[in-house]
This record gives C-alpha cells, structure tokens and sequence, in this order.
C-alpha cells in the first residue's frame, strides 16, 4: 500500500512539478560572483579558472578534483566557499548525489552567510534528494530554503518553492500551499516573470475557486502590482475587471458538481452585489453569475432590464447592441431591443458590429442581412470593404460580391471575388472571372494559378496544365503539373517534371527525387526504384529525403551500399 501511494505521489509530481522543474534545470550554471573573483590573487584566480574550464567540458570528476585541490591549497581564499559548492555540483552531475548532500551540507555548516553560495546548496541538496525519489526530504530541505529571508530570494528558490507548493496540494495542504506561492509571485515578479506567474495562477485558482476569499485576493493583487503579464500600477477598474475575468475563466463546473457551481457563482456574485451601479459590463456579469447560482431566469432578465433603463440614453446604439448580445439565447428579447434601434441614424462601424453579433451570437442570417444592407459601403475604404468581405465568406457569397463589387480599386475587387469563388469552389462563376483577371498585369499569374487550381478539382488535367504554365510561378507550377500528369496515368511525364525540379531548384532537388523513384515503384519498376532510391542517399544523405530511401530499402531487406545509382 505504501508502494502504491508512493507511485501516485510519483504520478502527481511529474506533472505537477514539470513547469518549474524545467525552469530550474534551464538555469545557467552558477559562477563566482564577479567581484569576488577580482579579488582574488593571480595564483589563486589561474587555479580556479583551470578548475572552472574542466567544468564547462564537463568533465565533472576531474574537475572535481580540480576544485579540491583548490580547497586544499587555500583554505582561507574568499573563493572557497565557491569552490566547495562547484565541487558539490560536480558529484552530483556526476550521480555521486549523496557524496553531493554531505558537500553541499559543509557549505551550510561552515559559510551560512555565503547567500550566493549557500542558498543553492540548500537548493541542490532539495534536488539530489528529488532524483533520489526521496520527496520528503526533498520538501524539507527547499522549505528550509523558503523559510531564510536572504536565501529565498536567490534566483533557484523560485522554482523549488513553487515544486514544495505543488507538493502540498497534491498532499491535500492547499492553505499551506498559497503562502508559498504568494511568496514566490512577490519575491520573483520581476526577476523571474514565469516562475512568478506560475504561482501567481495558483494563488488565484487558490482564492477564487479552491477557497475563495475576496479580501485576500484583493491584497494579493496590491503585493503583486497587479494581475496583468507585467507588474503595472493597481486600481478598481482594472481589479475588478481582471477578477471577473478569471472567476469566468475558472468557472466550469461538471454535471455532477451542481452544488459546487452553486456555491461559486453564489459567492461571488454576493461579493459584486451593490458594486459599481454604473458599470454595465460589471452588473452583466454580476447578474450572469447571479443566475448560475440561482437558476432564476425571469429575475436575470428583470435586473437586466432595470440596468439598462437607468443608463438609457437617446443614440447610444452601441449600449443596445451589448444588450442584443447578453439576450442572444432570448428571442423575443433579442426582437425588444432590436426595435429600439435606428438603423439609419447608426455610424457603419455600429452596423458592422450589429451584424456580426446577429450573425454570430443570435444566429439570425435574415436579421444580419438586413443590417448589412443598412451599411453605406461609400463610407468605407477598400481596406475596411476587404476585412468585412473576408467576414462574410463564411457567411453569404451574394454579400461577398456586393461588398468586391464596391472597391474603389475595381481591380482589386475583381480579384478578391476571384479569391473568393475559388475557396467556395464556385466553378461556374469562377472560371469566367479567371480569365477576365488574368488580363490584369499585376494579378495575371495568380489568376491563371487560381484557375489551374480550378481545373484541376475539375479533372481537367490537360487544360489545368496550360493554366499552371501560364501561371509561371516555379517550382510551384512543375510540381502542380506532375501530379496532373500521375492523374491522368503518364507518369513517365511526370519524372520528367520532377527533374527538371531536381536539375533547377536545389532546395526542391531531394524531394523531387524521391518523387521520382515513387514513380518507378508505382509503375512495378523495381529495379529502377532501388537504384533511385540508392541516388538519393549518394546525392542527398544529409536530408531528410535520404533517411526515407534508407527506411525504404530496409524494409525492402535490401543492402544499402553497392547498387548501381540512378542517373
């Protein structure tokens, strides 16, 4: 049994522990402080630089003895506590781990007061006993760590404190678990961003959903400047905006654990209650959160009402559109609110808006099309027309060609129309509009391209071969027309294709002589296919081509060497 626990104590830490153990493993090795190291005399600093050299080869057991013979040689240098943990490093990279923690202990026993030195002795001591599967003593050893003010802001605390906080929680010690990250997020905010919002995320899953306590996040956020990817300056606005954010994001909730949302959304929809009357997003979710605790539709749909009438003011149709938004489940509310709108006196950028929530979120197409054709297109320039057409290629191509129709610049609306029928596959309204594009100089290849592809889908091949050659656009075009030599069954075309690919475009030429021995397998020419084969591994063995040859000719139960190689 205590096997068992042992294995799923093991389980729960490699995934836990994964982010922060990577984050510390990443590390630069550390060295002499700079300052200390000008300190030292010649001798001394010729000696341990030989030692550090043998280091950064990473011939760890002479530089071991390196390190020791420097101990033994100035047992009083400023450097020694230095070279005792380089020592300690070298037995443990070395997986002398225990040899490692009575070295790392000396630095502990005889320089304490070496922070740079002592705090990660501390550290790797937590670490040796970790890969020793000793998880205990490995928490005991980085709690000591989080419990010295100077030790526990060295740059390798952050990572074995958030691993002790994971540790706790996978222990079923969640309260004992914040404080460490809180401890972490503030210490490390600057000197080390993702260890900080590593935990800074633990504290807030900890606080808003584990044991929610507003008062406590509240203080948090203060300590840790913030909740934003950078410390910034704390205010409401942005505390409140941002704990909503995350109670939504932290929100999900299974079909069995009903109580549980209850008991979330209830919570923290009575910490917003009488908060911010003027905040319309506020009270949106403050009324959002009050239903997902409560279930009570009809009083959701009252509050909202009252909120927007006391907020009413005449023109702000943006306000309305929100409102839209928030009812889009609720037909007839979606229709109240859409009449009071004034289409004709809404800017274009409104009606846009408009219609994609109705699009979008209602899910109405009659309603959407009808505010686009409220949208004065004049108003827009070509770019605004290209993203609002781009929107409704998902949605209505008689749209799509309204709004091309429209661009200042006809060409350029021609041949996004063109764009446009080629991706729906509209053959008979595409093929016409190829031509007519591909007289425009500065659109003509892509037009022939375009239309190539279209014959292609269409499966004709020979009249998409003419289109690819038109399109002029190597080696792109010679590989589109090979395959359309393979689909209509003259593959000896197609080789023929793939080396011209091979001859003229380096970068191409290992690909395309795989190709071409693809083709002799198919054509049954099994001679040719093993000689090809062997080519490509003497023209191109350091690509990626060559290791798909070798792989083949093995399957094959082929030697790889001898052969006689294609030409």
């Amino acid at each position: 049994r205590e096997y068992a626990q042992l294995f799923c104590l093991a389980a729960i830490l490699s995934s836990c522990l994964l982010m922060p153990f990577r984050e510390a493993s990443g590390q630069v090795e550390l060295s002499i402080d700079e300052e200390d190291f000008k300190k030292l005399d010649t001798f001394e600093g010729h000696v341990l630089s030989k030692a550090d050299k043998v280091f950064g080869e990473k011939d760890y057991r002479r530089a071991a003895a390196e390190y020791d013979a420097f101990i033994l040689q100035f047992p009083k240098s400023l450097a020694t506590p230095y070279a005792v943990f380089r020592k300690a490093r070298c037995l443990q990279l070395d997986n002398k781990r225990n040899e490692a923690i009575r070295e790392y202990t000396q630095i502990l026993d005889y320089f304490p007061n070496s922070v740079r030195y002592a705090a990660a002795a501390l550290y790797y001591i937590g670490e040796c006993h970790f890969q020793n599967g000793d998880v205990k003593e490995a928490m005991k050893a980085w709690a000591e760590l989080a419990a010295d003010e100077d030790y526990r802001k060295h740059y390798l605390a952050a990572g074995a404190i958030n691993r002790l906080g994971d540790y706790l929680v996978s222990q079923q010690k969640p309260g004992e678990a914040v404080e460490y990250y809180k401890q972490v997020a503030i210490d490390f905010r600057k000197s080390n961003p993702d260890a900080a919002r590593y935990a800074m995320s633990k504290v807030l899953d900890h606080y808003i959903r584990t044991q929610p306590d507003e008062p406590k996040l509240r203080e948090f956020y203060e300590q840790v400047q913030t909740f934003e990817w950078d410390p910034a300056r704390p205010g409401e606005d942005n505390y409140w905006f941002r704990l909503r954010e995350n109670i939504k994001s932290r929100g999900n909730f299974g079909e069995t654990e009903a109580d549980m949302r209850m008991a979330y959304y209830g919570y923290w929809a009575g910490v917003m209650q009488g908060k911010r009357p003027d905040d319309d997003d506020f009270q949106i979710d403050y009324a959002n959160f009050r239903l997902a605790a409560d279930g009570n539709g009809s009083a959701w749909a009252a509050f909202l009402d009252k909120q927007f009438a006391a907020g009413w003011k005449d023109g702000d149709w943006d306000r309305i559109i929100k409102w839209i938004s928030v009812f889009r489940s609720n037909k007839n509310k979606v229709q109240e609110y859409y009449a009071k709108l004034d289409l004709s006196r809404m800017t274009a950028k409104q009606l846009e808006r408009l219609m994609k929530v109705l699009y979008d979120e209602v899910g109405d197409a009659s309603m959407a099309k009808n505010v686009f054709s409220r949208i004065k297109l004049d108003d827009l320039n070509d770019q605004q027309k290209y993203n609002l057409e781009r929107y409704l290629w998902q949605k209505d191509g008689s749209l799509v060609e309204i709004v091309c129709q429209s661009m200042a610049d006809s060409e350029n609306g021609r041949m996004e129309l063109l764009r446009y029928y080629h991706w729906s596959r509209n053959y008979a309204k595409g093929m016409p509009l190829a031509d007519e594009c591909a007289g425009f100089p500065r659109f003509g290849k892509e037009a022939y391209w375009l239309k190539a592809e279209m014959l292609q889908w269409q499966g004709k091949y020979q009249d998409a071969i003419k289109a690819y050659q038109q399109a002029d656009n190597p080696p792109h075009n010679l590989w589109r027309i090979a395959d359309c030599h393979i689909a209509m069954g003259k593959r000896e075309l197609a080789i023929a294709q793939y080396r011209e690919i091979e001859n003229f475009f380096p970068d191409q030429a290992p690909e395309a002589a795989l190709r071409i021995a693809y083709q002799y397998r198919d054509m049954k020419d099994q001679k040719q296919y093993v000689a090809n084969l062997r080519g490509i591994m003497k023209k191109y063995p350091k690509s990626g081509q060559s290791s798909t040859a070798h792989l083949e000719l093995e399957s094959m139960g082929i030697a790889i060497g001898g052969g006689v190689d294609a030409e």
